[in-house]
């Protein structure tokens, strides 16, 4: 473990954050909803109040979290946990606003707005309102629903940076014009 490496959450991080199953503190929780490889682990240390290498042990070790890979940047390796995949079932019908906004087919899937989401965050909303709006991707549990999130984190952006960075997010979560 290297403290000045990068981290992301896996398939199974993800899943804990859902289910909660393996009990974690408090300050392991927080840091485990918050982390992402925008930053070191050293540096997310600093950032979560309270937060101390055991806690961040306590994330690697059962493969909640691991090491980013310089080309992926947010993939991260198999989880060691055995736990489901953020893999929502189909909508049952698309929602008009929604396939107005995204197309029809989208450009993105799940798996993909779901990535997109947690890996923008960063870029556009405080540490505060980062870790709210991680809390948000992880209640949704449909395509739809993220593209819903999708939108309204557009139009925060929008109102705190302006409509070019909104334009830019726009593009990156498949949104049309």
């Amino acid at each position: 473990m290297s403290l000045d490496q990068r981290y992301a959450k896996t398939d199974a991080g993800r899943a804990e954050i859902k289910t909660r199953a393996l009990g974690l503190s408090r300050t392991a929780r927080n840091l485990l909803l918050v982390i992402d490889a925008t930053k070191t682990a050293r540096e997310w240390l600093g950032l979560v109040q309270g937060a101390e290498e055991e806690h961040f042990r306590s994330l690697l070790e059962p493969g909640l979290i691991a090491a980013a890979t310089a080309a992926a940047g947010v993939k991260a390796a198999a989880p060691a946990v055995p736990a489901a995949a953020p893999v929502a079932p189909a909508a049952p019908a698309a929602d008009p606003l929604l396939v107005q906004a995204y197309g029809d087919p989208p450009l993105l899937n799940y798996e993909e707005l779901y990535s997109m989401l947690t890996s923008q965050a960063p870029k556009y909303l405080s540490l505060i309102k980062r870790y709210s709006m991680v809390l948000d991707v992880e209640k949704c549990g449909t395509l739809s629903e993220l593209q819903l999130l999708g939108l309204q984190f557009v139009e925060r952006v929008a109102i705190d940076k302006g409509e070019d960075a909104a334009r830019e997010l726009r593009l990156l979560l498949g949104l049309k014009g």
